[in-house]
């Protein structure tokens, strides 16, 4: 593994959500501002996920979010490599991952150990996390899954096929039944 390598999966994630660019700018790059910009934008681009998408919360809660990635900025402002760079988001992450499920556990100076146990890392005693689905958010799922798996063309044919036969079934369940032969 080189010095270029060694960030694969990172470069891969921040493509995922900065598109090929993000890619190319930091496929050979040792320039410690190309980093930085983009895991401030990573940082950024969480906050804005989290109050665009998280639609019932508490203020705390919120307060909570908004410090852990403050502190992420902050950080990322004091990094003086990209190991350090790729460990303040690293680290960020981590807190936001159990931030989302309920609460980050504050251990330090404990002693251990915490073993991986079921039951052990409950972390919804301060607040309950819910994950819903609308009919909407379902079918617009099942869109986005099938036109992956059959292709565009092949989907727009299936799409006005259903659309022709009139059935008052959601898409999704129409497919389902199609598929089973029971339409």
């Amino acid at each position: 593994m080189n010095e270029y390598t060694k960030y694969l999966s990172v470069k891969s994630a921040l493509e995922d959500l900065f598109g090929s660019g993000a890619w190319y700018a930091l496929k050979e790059s040792n320039h410690l501002g190309t980093w930085r910009k983009y895991a401030d934008r990573t940082l950024k681009a969480v906050e804005l996920s989290v109050r665009d998408s998280v639609e019932i919360y508490d203020d705390e809660w919120m307060q909570e979010v908004s410090r852990c990635l403050q502190n992420g900025k902050e950080d990322l402002d004091l990094a003086d490599s990209i190991d350090e760079i790729v460990g303040v988001l690293a680290g960020t992450m981590i807190e936001m991952s159990f931030i989302q499920l309920g609460h980050m556990p504050r251990r330090k100076g404990t002693p251990g150990p915490y073993p991986l146990r079921k039951g052990e890392w409950k972390m919804n005693g301060f607040r309950s996390v819910a994950y819903l689905q609308t009919r909407e958010q379902k079918e617009d799922r099942f869109l986005s899954l099938q036109r992956k798996e059959v292709g565009f063309d092949r989907q727009l044919d299936l799409m006005a096929e259903y659309r022709s036969s009139k059935s008052k079934l959601p898409y999704s369940e129409w497919c389902a039944k199609k598929s089973e032969g029971t339409e």
